[in-house]
């Protein structure tokens, strides 16, 4: 694209035939190979001038993009704003190699927005890109995967049978039928009207008694189920030119939906880690577990043996979300020891923890010497905040003399 937001044709790229043939169409002779040789130096400049501010544009509006397997980091970080609906249009310089040039730079616009779908088996995201990605996973329920594995054995058994079978379902020519009206009825806009959008704003504060950051991007993924659910069925909506009206029915489907994930996805995880937590909760006492603990547990409770790396994978998310804290095994300490976070700090009614008070309870809590990493954890869910906030908390403790470093790089009390 030229830099007006014109497309480039290349067929005015200039060539030595195309130069001479035009020279001889304007003369009127056959001119000579010095002239030729002039003018398309000249055309080429012209050429390579109008293309240094020209870019590649990428168009990605109303297109589903998915991803079969996590891609890079440095392309998420790359995307972020247009994840998040903060630009429609994002400019991005990559590298391309040419045969015989070498490296060349090109300039790439991307539009958007699309919706897009990451595909992964990882449990950890950048905390940028968990609030703004709803996190998902699939059912494993015992009688989901039987009924997954009875049509597995239909279909590869008779594939022409099951393909027949499958495009006479009633259900599923319903919904074709249904999403081929919604393209034709090309409605633009969904209005939640004043009395609703009230009822959205008291209920979701209602149910969030302490708002956090991500909560400004959560609210818009509720408010979209809400939209969605109203398009789905706007058909029974009542239309304004190229707009429906969203109603009650449409807030409590939204609100029905966005709850029955928004638990893990506040806490910046997957519906299945969520349910492991929830699983091995209950075993955990106020003495903790290791992991070889956590292993056993996950053998009684899900039917299958995990390995140490994911059990450690799966405890390290645990941690780093803040319902779990780590620490040194008082009898061993070459290993780690998990507690339940409420078991050990739980929170205030909503009080507000000075500093010294945030002192004298870390101390009497934690013994011995502690990593930097643990002592933030638990400041963080003292305070309610973040981990800044928490470590600005830690520094000021460092200041004033309550905490000291030890020979072996460990924080311990000052006596």
């Amino acid at each position: 694209m030229l830099k007006e937001g014109i497309p480039v044709s290349w067929k005015m790229k200039p060539t030595k035939a195309k130069v001479k043939e035009d020279l001889e169409f304007e003369r009127g002779v056959t001119p000579s190979k010095e002239e030729v040789e002039a003018e398309y130096q000249n055309r080429k400049l012209e050429w390579n001038e109008m293309l240094k501010e020209s870019y590649y544009l990428v168009d990605l509006e109303k297109k589903i993009l998915i991803f079969l397997d996590m891609p890079h980091d440095q392309l998420l970080q790359r995307l972020r704003s247009l994840l998040s609906h903060d630009e429609r249009e994002i400019s991005l310089k990559i590298t391309d190699k040419r045969d015989k040039s070498g490296l060349r730079t090109k300039n790439v616009v991307v539009r958007g927005f699309p919706t897009v779908i990451f595909c992964s088996a990882k449990f950890s995201l950048e905390d940028q890109e968990k609030t703004r990605l709803l996190l998902l996973s699939p059912e494993t329920s015992q009688e989901k995967l039987r009924e997954s594995i009875a049509l597995r054995i239909e279909r590869e058994s008779d594939r022409e049978a099951f393909l027949k079978t499958l495009e006479e379902d009633p259900k599923r020519k319903m919904l074709k039928e249904r999403v081929k009206m919604i393209k034709e009825a090309n409605i633009k806009n969904i209005i939640i009207p004043e009395d609703l959008r009230s009822f959205v704003y008291e209920q979701f504060l209602e149910d969030h008694r302490y708002l956090l950051p991500r909560h400004q991007r959560d609210i818009s993924r509720l408010l979209a189920l809400i939209k969605a659910h109203a398009l789905l069925n706007f058909m029974h909506k009542e239309r304004v030119n190229d707009s429906i009206i969203a109603e009650m029915e449409d807030v409590e489907a939204g609100f029905k939906l966005y709850y029955s994930i928004s638990e893990a996805n506040e806490l910046g995880l997957s519906p299945e880690i969520w349910n492991i937590y929830k699983k091995i909760e209950p075993h955990i006492s106020e003495e903790g577990i290791t992991r070889k603990d956590f292993q056993k547990i996950y053998f009684q409770e899900f039917h299958k043996p995990i390995g140490p790396k994911r059990a450690s994978e799966i405890l390290s998310v645990l941690c780093s979300c803040g319902l779990l804290l780590e620490d040194i095994d008082p009898e061993d300490r070459r290993r780690k020891r998990y507690y339940l976070t409420e078991k050990i700090l739980p929170p205030g009614e909503g009080e507000f923890i000075f500093i010294p008070e945030v002192y004298e309870v870390l101390r009497e809590h934690l013994k011995g010497p502690l990593n930097e990493e643990t002592i933030i954890q638990r400041i963080s869910i003292m305070k309610h905040c973040g981990p800044e906030e928490a470590k600005r908390i830690f520094q000021i403790l460092v200041d004033e003399g309550k905490l000291a470093m030890n020979p072996n790089g460990m924080w311990e009390w000052s006596k």
